[in-house]
């Protein structure tokens, strides 16, 4: 597995020659092959903390990588004295086979990645957890749920059920689909592929240790997708909510400390990042509690705006966009709710069926601060069979639109400043 020189110089082997003597303190890095389900042949990075492995060895970690990335970095864990293997994904990089999409091969992939790791004499046998982000992240839930003994897990950053990550509201996200659908096997995209990995209906019975790690604002893939699965584990377990900024490591080392090295203890529940540039966090025992707050939008056109009440706001849970129309020829509305300078709070889509009527679009599932007397402005748009979950709408055709109210979920009590 390529790997820059700059990182390959902190391994201890491999820059002895440059530095002269090799740092006794720098983790070992070898790149390896591992035999995956068929034969075919992954490769990956195996990383040993620097020092003598305790009794009953390291504690292990298999690293997923995301989409087009390589996974989190087994040195950024050595460091925390854990041991990892990371592997390209079949059929990327230089991995042999198709890829799978966190399919039924990727599954058995990583039983025989995880019996790899379990079988070196450095590692422990059975003190092995796992971490990916995004495609990575539903390597995660794919293998957990296929019955891959990892003793604790941090999936990251992706979806729970690929159905609704693919048609949040019916219709297809086409920004989600292209990016997925690059790294996927023909038949991924078909009524069996979507159910093999769609994990949430299987989470009911999945007891692993589960640190859940979920970015406040991703329209690829929303907030509902982690905080259903939350809701749904039967097993210790932690939501945690940042930033795109914010690194999950820290968060899954202390999980991973806990339950595979006998750490210390690790909270539970929802710890909500507050907003940027305000560095704190809230905790809450379980899903935070959440409130409505309705405005209607005066006008006549398609584009409106409107001062919210009172404030700060933080958005949280799915509100909607509810419009009543007249001599339309669309077959599907799109809203877009953004701030006065243009920052895309979120957005939603719905069905036009007849001529005249009422139609509610539900809007994807954001972490966003609204401050004190903050302007929204909802815009219709059309567009055909397709959701963008970050585009502008297309297409032609005429509507007349009416009333239009705007429903926003929101913090019981925003936790941002």
């Amino acid at each position: 597995m390529a790997r820059a020189v700059l990182a390959l110089c902190a391994v201890a082997l491999l820059c002895a020659g440059a530095s002269g003597a090799a740092r006794a303190d720098a983790p070992t890095v070898q790149d390896v092959t591992i035999t995956g389900a068929g034969g075919v042949q992954l490769a990956c990075e195996f990383v040993l903390p620097a020092g003598t492995p305790p009794d009953g060895g390291w504690p292990g970690l298999v690293l997923f990588p995301g989409l087009g990335a390589a996974a989190t970095p087994g040195t950024d864990f050595a460091a925390a004295n854990f041991a990892s293997v990371s592997c390209d994904e079949r059929g990327t990089g230089s991995s042999e086979g198709d890829p799978d999409l966190a399919g039924p091969a990727d599954a058995q992939d990583a039983q025989d990645i995880y019996d790899w790791l379990a079988a070196r004499p450095e590692v422990s046998d059975t003190e092995i957890g796992a971490e990916g982000e995004d495609l990575g992240g539903a390597e995660v839930w794919n293998a957990a749920v296929a019955g891959v003994p990892f003793k604790a897990i941090v999936p990251v950053d992706t979806w729970s059920s690929l159905a609704r990550a693919l048609k949040p509201h019916g219709y297809l996200n086409v920004n989600f689909a292209d990016l997925v659908g690059s790294w996927a096997p023909p038949s991924w995209n078909t009524a069996p592929g979507i159910a093999a990995r769609s994990y949430l209906p299987h989470l009911h019975s999945l007891t692993v240790p589960t640190l859940i790690v979920h970015e406040r604002e991703s329209l690829l893939v929303d907030l509902s997708q982690a905080t259903t699965a939350y809701e749904r584990l039967s097993g210790p377990k932690r939501l945690f909510i940042g930033w795109a900024a914010s690194s999950p490591v820290p968060e899954a080392v202390a999980w991973f400390t806990h339950y595979l090295a006998g750490g210390p203890a690790v909270g539970s529940g929802v710890e909500i990042q507050h907003e940027q540039p305000d560095a704190g966090t809230t905790t809450f025992p379980g899903l935070p509690p959440t409130r409505s707050v309705t405005v209607d939008l005066p006008g006549r056109a398609k584009k409106r705006s409107v001062w919210l009440p009172g404030g700060p706001l933080e958005t949280f849970g799915s509100g909607s966009v509810t419009i009543r129309y007249s001599n339309a020829s669309w077959t599907q509305a799109v809203a877009r709710v953004t701030t006065a300078n243009g920052a895309l709070v979120t957005e939603g889509t719905a069905t036009i069926t007849g001529l005249n009527g009422v139609v509610t679009l539900r809007l994807l599932n954001e972490a966003m601060l609204l401050r004190r007397g903050q302007r929204l402005i909802v815009k219709l748009q059309r567009r055909d069979d397709e959701f963008r979950g970050s585009g502008g709408g297309t297409g032609s055709g005429t509507i007349t639109v009416g009333r239009v109210t705007l429903k926003l979920s929101v913090l019981a009590r925003a936790v941002s400043r």
